[in-house]
């Protein structure tokens, strides 16, 4: 694979100061985008639930239905 040299450094750097090989540090950066790129997926599937009322009304009844 080939980076540019000051993203090589980097890499290194953050080898050196996690104690950990740069393919450890490659593959947790890639964990980290997939968990945020998740996350924001999340957020905006609970933006369009909490704006269509439908969806409000079941979330609703589900928290009524666990909570007793």
């Amino acid at each position: 694979m080939r980076v540019r040299a000051s993203t090589r450094d980097e890499l290194n750097a953050l080898s050196a100061e996690r104690g950990v090989p740069v393919e450890a540090v490659i593959r947790d950066g890639i964990a980290l985008l997939r968990r945020e790129q998740w996350r924001r997926q999340a957020e905006i599937d609970a933006r369009a639930a909490a704006a269509d009322p439908q969806d409000r009304a079941e979330v609703a009844s589900i928290l009524s239905d666990l909570l007793g």
